[in-house]
């Protein structure tokens, strides 16, 4: 009896010293940060089949850094991924290279606030 005393114990004073969560939202940062750098690149690009290119891989890894932010529980981070996501997409489909480079323009936006709202839910 003595020992289930002594383990039980053991078990409640571990919890007592286990540091207070605190959300690692670097995988978030990181995703975050590749949808700026293609969404830049699309918005750099000088035709409509590169930024649709660009467009595409700035949707994946911002669809990546939603998911990561999800794990890490920063919902603004995601809400800005989203966005990202969503900007990306319509550019991606807009067919028009104006109107792309304008979608990307806010992509990048987007992506830039993830990677903000990430990094202070890392802090």
């Amino acid at each position: 009896m003595k020992l289930n005393q002594i383990a039980a114990l053991s078990l409640v004073l571990s919890f007592m010293t286990v540091p207070a969560y605190s959300a690692d939202c670097s995988d978030a940062y990181s995703y975050a940060d590749d949808a700026y750098t293609q969404a830049k690149r699309g918005y750099n690009s000088d035709n409509l089949d590169d930024a649709e290119y660009y467009a595409k891989k700035a949707m994946s890894a911002a669809e990546d850094a939603m998911s990561a932010a999800e794990d890490c529980g920063c919902d603004d981070a995601y809400s800005a991924a989203d966005d990202a996501y969503s900007y990306a997409r319509k550019a991606y489909r807009s067919g028009d290279y104006d109107d792309a480079i304008d979608y990307l323009r806010r992509a990048k936006s987007s992506a830039d606030d993830a990677m903000s709202y990430a990094d202070d839910c890392g802090s």
